[in-house]
């Protein structure tokens, strides 16, 4: 089984890194910049047993010719467009495409492209960071692990998935097939979806935000929108998820926590508020729910974007 992992960023360069580690067939796809960098340093990858560093496989959009088993798409969501016409030639007949990203109307997107038969759905449950070195460094979570959920977007089992999953557990043991992968995706974006919401409207740390007086009820105000336009899809938020943001992540005087979003925002990078929380009130005007919090906070994230250089 060969892989295509486009890009060699945090999450990229993680699952790429590690199924190579693990014996596995393995191309980048990469820009000419950074292709040339990865050339001569290798990819670098902070493990729990130590440093991983290796030369990897590299391949460019003007010299990418031939099919690959698995396509690996790690992008922000922003890049979705741009990713597609990357890969495109590397997609053949039996080519299975595993997108790993925020929220979900991606799946829509690469199934009009390239067939909903083609198409895989994955889910990440922990960070990846990577420092200005390059170096990768996951996220540990003790016996939370680092957990992959993957799977046919039409659900049940595959044996395409088997074959995945196979690889990917030499290195990953934590990977898991969901024969339902819509509803985790979905599951996730009942989370990240109105945490998106909360760094995009608040601009602030979760402890600084637990410390105000209006804090918690903004935040459960936003999880409430969420949640209803969630369930009107189809997909209502498990029990649970609501405590989860509101009281564990937003609600603790003195927690650093803030979502990808908030980190992009605070190095003035573009965001994926467009895509994630954008997408909620597209949804949710589709089921004439009024959001007017998640509607606020997409409006900043425009006007955020719309003052960053070269917007």
């Amino acid at each position: 089984m060969r892989f295509l992992v486009l890009g060699a960023g945090a999450l990229g360069g993680y699952y790429g890194g590690l199924l190579q580690k693990g014996g596995a067939d393995v191309t980048f796809l990469l820009r000419p910049n950074t292709a040339r960098k990865l050339a001569s340093n290798g990819l670098r990858m902070q493990l729990e047993d130590g440093l991983y560093a290796a030369p990897i496989n590299i391949n460019t959009v003007h010299d990418l010719s031939e099919s690959f088993d698995v396509i690996i798409l790690t992008c922000k969501s922003y890049d979705l467009h741009d990713a597609l016409e990357a890969i495109s030639p590397a997609v053949g007949s039996k080519s299975a495409i595993l997108p790993i990203l925020n929220g979900v109307n991606h799946i829509e997107l690469l199934a009009d492209r390239f067939g909903e038969e083609k198409i895989l759905g994955g889910v990440t449950q922990f960070l990846v960071n990577q420092d200005e070195d390059g170096t990768i460094r996951p996220t540990f979570h003790g016996s939370g692990g680092q957990k992959t959920l993957f799977g046919e977007v039409t659900g049940g089992s595959s044996k395409r998935c088997d074959a995945i999953l196979k690889a990917m557990r030499i290195n990953m043991p934590d990977a898991v097939i969901s024969e339902d992968i819509m509803e985790e995706l979905w599951m996730k974006v009942s989370g990240a979806g109105p945490s998106f919401a909360v760094a995009a409207l608040l601009q602030n740390r979760a402890g600084r935000v637990a410390e105000t007086e209006m804090g918690r009820s903004v935040v459960s105000a936003i999880y409430e929108e969420s949640a209803l336009v969630c369930s009107a899809e189809g997909y209502p938020p498990a029990d649970g998820v609501k405590t989860i943001l509101v009281e564990n992540l937003w609600g603790q005087k003195g927690s650093d926590y803030g979502p990808s979003l908030l980190a992009d925002i605070e190095n003035k990078r573009k965001t994926e508020g467009q895509h994630v929380i954008g997408d909620l009130v597209r949804r949710g005007k589709k089921h004439n729910l009024r959001t007017p919090l998640l509607e606020a906070a997409l409006c900043k994230i425009e006007l955020y974007e719309n003052g960053l250089p070269n917007a």
